[in-house]
């Protein structure tokens, strides 16, 4: 069985646009209420009880100029009972054969009363934000309904599009879930200086998430959030794509060059978007101009299967409508599975993309019309910006390494627990279980010396000076992992094969060895796609691979965190801290 019908017509509502919220029209001081509200997601669907960002899902967008510093106050004024409902359905599989996750409603899952009990601790945290510790939304310094937080944002950076949202330690996938995100963009005048679409209506953000809704007893949609997982699946794969808060909307666009800054903000999906006209890819419309951290240095064409965006990616694109006839329509499908894993999938047969064992009952994301009369079309400069390079070899020949491998250990009664294991290099004589990391001739070993969030801080970058991270993933899904502060630059991603014992997987011990060669039943091609090639906060790691960063810290220093941006996997122990240090300081460190 490959497909269910619907319970919600698509294409039926108009696109929102979030409202615009400009720093210099409030000489750059702003008061965000964080309250509760009621948000429609879909014509036919009642009304949700939702949290967000001046009570609206998503949250207005911040725009800001670069190097005019934002002073925010977030006021927490939530009130009233969780909005969401939280239940683990008993069965990954009803007695009809689809998976719990592909249909709306409890499936028989108990009501989770911690969740339920909630009463909006948040704090806020600025993904892509160069921004000082005291400011960057530590899971830990949450503030209660009633309590103000003052956060100074420098934003002494280049423009891009970043995003705000909740990050409270335990509980970020529930927050964010119930509406908690909104977006944030950086301009400044050597992006003006290209003649960029900038404001509607020729650019249009664009948040994709993902939501599922409780039922009522005849089986009609409630409205109500459900936040479900399964004995099986630890992450919530809802079913309903929502972009800018409206399941499957319509976007009319006049014919001519349209800017998207895309965001996935879903807690754990990955997309793989893929534009059809007619039923077939029109994927050469469409050019990527940017990536998580602003502009590339010149223009890229979108992969040949699509656009892929793990959870907490962004992308800057320019589609050409110019050509197109008023009432031409152009529609967006998602062809990723859940959990992802990196397989490829031909854009040519997304519209065959449903697939309920991924997890992807429904692939519509979203339809443009085109309306109106022509406009000018946007001429794409070749060279976009020259503010950056690839690190250069003699950078990185003396740059400390540092290795952390990706782990999943399974639990009885419980979900598995995800944690980011830190590694360091071990003598032969050194007794333990070790991680043996075999490249060709050369042989290395490690042990752990960090595995959960509150294990001692092993990571202290010194400011100015580059750093080589290894990210080596012994699961087999992959993870987008986030680095607070600075972006980085994806350097390689190297297939592996790796074995782990019996028991090789302990609280905070591991065993493994890994060989970085390719495996006989890897399919993956284990590559950097043209589009990864800029500044980058989230990176995909895929299963049997190794991705290496060149990550260097330049603005400030004190303690930040790294992490799976799977909500559900950060929130279960994926995410590890580290200590930004000014050179001057590491002779004083014990």
């Amino acid at each position: 069985m490959r497909m269910v019908t619907p319970p919600l017509a698509p294409f039926v509502d108009q696109l929102p646009v979030p409202s615009r919220l400009l720093a210099s029209e409030h000489d750059g001081r702003l008061t965000v209420h964080i309250r509760s509200g009621e948000h429609r997601f879909h014509r036919d669907l009642p009304a949700s009880s939702i949290w967000g960002f001046e009570g609206r899902v998503p949250g207005p967008t911040i725009e800001a100029e670069r190097g005019q510093p934002v002073t925010v106050e977030w006021r927490n004024e939530l009130e009233g009972a969780f909005p969401v409902s939280v239940t683990v359905a008993p069965e990954a599989t009803g007695a009809n054969g689809v998976p719990a996750q592909c249909v709306p409603g409890l499936s028989g899952g108990e009501l989770d009363r911690h969740a339920a009990a909630l009463i909006g601790h948040t704090v806020v945290h600025l993904h892509g934000g160069l921004t000082p510790a005291s400011a960057d939304g530590w899971a830990e310094n949450l503030f209660a309904p009633g309590q103000p937080a003052l956060f100074h944002y420098p934003l002494d950076q280049r423009a891009a599009l970043l995003w705000y949202h909740d990050h409270v330690m335990g509980v970020t996938k529930f927050d964010v879930y119930a509406g908690l995100a909104g977006l944030w963009i950086v301009r400044d005048d050597r992006e003006r200086d290209l003649g960029l679409p900038e404001g509607p209506p020729f650019e249009v953000p664009l948040l994709i998430q993902d939501r599922n809704f409780d039922v009522e007893e005849r089986g009609q949609l409630t409205g109500r959030l459900v936040h479900k997982t399964d004995p099986e699946v630890m992450e919530a794969f809802s079913p309903f794509t929502v972009v800018n808060g409206k399941v499957w909307p319509v976007l009319d666009v006049q014919p001519a060059t349209c800017r998207f800054r895309v965001l996935n903000g879903s807690n754990a999906r990955t997309y793989r978007l893929v534009l059809l006209r007619e039923g077939a890819p029109e994927l050469a419309r469409i050019t990527q101009i940017g990536t998580d951290h602003g502009l590339l240095l010149a223009p890229v064409p979108v992969p040949a299967d699509g656009l892929v965006l793990a959870s907490a990616e962004r992308a800057d694109l320019l589609v050409d409508f110019s050509d197109l006839a008023p009432g031409s329509e152009l529609t967006v499908l998602n062809t990723a599975t859940a959990p992802y894993d990196g397989s490829s999938f031909p854009a040519a047969d997304a519209e065959k993309a449903a697939d309920l064992e991924g997890l992807l009952p429904y692939p519509q994301v979203l339809r443009f019309r085109v309306v109106g009369e022509a406009a000018t079309r946007v001429s794409i400069p070749r060279e976009l910006a020259t503010d950056y390079e690839s690190p250069a070899a003699d950078a990185l020949a003396g740059a400390i390494r540092r290795a952390i491998a990706l782990v999943e250990r399974e639990l009885d009664g419980e979900p598995n627990m995800l944690t980011m294991r830190e590694l360091a290099v071990t003598a032969d004589a050194d007794d333990g279980p070790r991680v043996r990391l075999v490249d060709g001739s050369e042989t290395a070993d490690y042990r752990v010396v960090a595995a959960h969030f509150e294990d001692t801080t092993t990571f202290f970058p010194m400011l100015g000076e580059y750093e080589v991270w290894q990210l080596i993933n012994l699961t087999g899904d992959t993870h987008p992992i986030h680095l607070h502060l600075d972006p980085f630059q994806i350097l390689a991603r190297r297939p592996i094969r790796y074995e782990i014992p019996d028991d090789g997987i302990g609280e905070r011990d591991l065993a493994a060895t890994v060989t970085l060669e390719r495996g006989p039943d890897d399919t993956l091609d284990h590559a950097i796609d043209e589009n990864e090639r800029g500044l980058k906060d989230t990176v995909r790691v895929n299963p049997n691979e190794i991705v290496e960063i060149a990550v260097r810290f330049t603005a400030y220093s004190g303690r930040y965190m790294y992490h799976c941006h799977i909500l559900e996997h950060e929130d279960r122990d994926m995410m590890r801290p580290f200590v930004t240090m000014a050179p001057q300081l590491m002779p004083f460190m014990a």
